[in-house]
């Protein structure tokens, strides 16, 4: 594996973590849990 596959991959990882993340952030702020 290439170091760029491998930081690509990160990316995508933290994309995909950081949005569900970020929605209950959001939610969190506005109190609508």
């Amino acid at each position: 594996m290439t170091l760029e596959l491998i930081l690509q991959l990160a990316s995508i990882t933290l994309i995909l973590a950081s949005g569900p993340a970020i929605i209950f952030l959001v939610s969190l702020r506005q109190g609508n849990l």
